[in-house]
């Protein structure tokens, strides 16, 4: 399996110091992403959020002197390539942990073999079923917020709007079946009847067939539950099948290539998204405005004037997750590194017992129950107009 361009060519990017500036051996950690395929545009976000976390934390003197060596692969969202990136980040890399993947079809893909490899594993991607149930997750935790986390800001907004027939359309894999779930679960005990439920492949270019019976079923509101360049694709399909009505899509969309790809199509539209796409909007009281604006202001910085996606938030959550897990555990093993298979355990329960952290998707507060930590507090509702975000509430 061969290293991208990306991988192969930014690693002195990401170290930022030489590692011969640094005395003590290098910490490493494994990424699978999608940097080719239909999720590239994600994963595009996510490499730069990459190198803009490793260049920071190296800059400062690593993690108690140790460099930090971020080894990434390009899986192109292919579960089948992210299994065999993982694999040989774990045996070949000696990675101590794994971030792994842009998309949920994959990040469920390779359960096994981290499960089975002990090596802890920060997913991006967002379906519940990545980390529940804990149990059977020992070694996995996700930045991103939980499905059910985001749909209830979203159901309260539908409420408001006055919304009493809902349709949904959503991918036809893991992503778009843990959207589903969540939703049905948060329209219990409200007033809200769902009237027909569509899906399509992340490959398709074309939903006609599905967005007809939706306008045919005449809901109040439809939400789209898909990426780009999916949910561009749905979106179109009900503009140009005559929808007047109300459209929601999920937080998985909020980058520069929705936006593009849409166009005055979307205006008018919905979503309950992460806080980090409205930075200047936020009240004063949110405990990790700080984190969010330093983000944004660094990101932009290195991307000339760049705005960056929750994506590239919750990659650079996962290596600051990572970083401060194994500051602790070297602390505790006096500055030295534990062989691999004790630094990867070590790793794994410093990361559940980190407390309150402050990352630029939320306050994570993981437990032994709870591997992703993150509550409403990491939902805002904002709609879009003339290829802009606007808050809402």
């Amino acid at each position: 399996m061969k290293k991208t361009w990306f991988s192969r060519f930014a690693l002195a990017a990401f170290l930022v110091l030489p590692l011969a500036t640094f005395a003590a051996e290098p910490i490493v950690i494994g990424a699978s992403i999608a940097l080719t395929g239909p999720a590239s545009s994600l994963g595009a976000d996510e490499s730069k959020a990459f190198n803009l976390a490793v260049g920071e934390i190296n800059a400062t003197g690593g993690i108690a002197g140790h460099p930090l060596k971020l080894n990434v692969l390009d899986g192109g969202g292919d579960p089948q390539k992210d299994v065999l990136n993982v694999r040989k980040l774990i045996t070949s890399d000696n990675a101590v942990g794994v971030i792994c993947c842009t998309t949920t079809p994959s990040s469920m893909a390779v359960i096994d073999t981290v499960q089975h490899a002990g090596v802890p594993t920060i997913s991006i991607a967002a379906s519940a079923a990545i980390v529940q149930p804990v149990s059977e997750r020992h070694w996995i935790f996700k930045t991103p917020p939980l499905d059910a986390t985001m749909m209830g800001p979203m159901v309260k907004d539908m409420r408001k709007q006055g919304v009493k027939t809902l349709g949904f359309i959503g991918f036809s894999d893991a992503f778009g079946q843990g959207g589903l779930s969540a939703l049905k679960s948060a329209l219990e005990g409200t007033d809200i009847k769902p009237i027909d439920v569509e899906q399509f492949a992340r490959t398709d270019t074309n939903v006609n067939a599905q967005t007809a019976k939706l306008v045919a079923a005449k809901p109040d509101a439809v939400l789209i539950w898909a990426i780009p360049p999916g949910a561009n694709v749905a979106q179109k399909g009900l503009r140009e099948a005559g929808y007047k009505g109300q459209i929601y899509q999920n937080y998985g969309v909020t980058n520069e290539t929705f936006l593009r790809l849409g166009g005055a199509s979307l205006n008018g539209t919905r979503i309950s998204a992460q806080p980090m796409v409205i930075p200047d909007k936020l009240p004063d009281s949110l405990a990790f405005k700080p984190v969010i604006g330093k983000f944004v202001r660094d990101y932009k910085a290195a991307h000339g004037g760049a705005a960056p996606s929750p994506f590239a938030a919750q990659a650079f959550d996962a290596v600051n997750i990572f970083a401060a897990a194994a500051k602790t555990v070297v602390g505790h093993n006096g500055a030295a590194l534990p062989p691999t298979g004790t630094f990867r355990s070590e790793l794994r329960d410093a990361i559940e017992n980190l407390g309150q952290f402050q990352g630029v998707d939320g306050t994570f507060n993981f437990s032994r129950t709870d591997h992703v930590g993150l509550d409403e507090s990491s939902a805002a509702m904002i709609r879009i107009e003339n290829g802009a975000y606007e808050f809402i509430h």
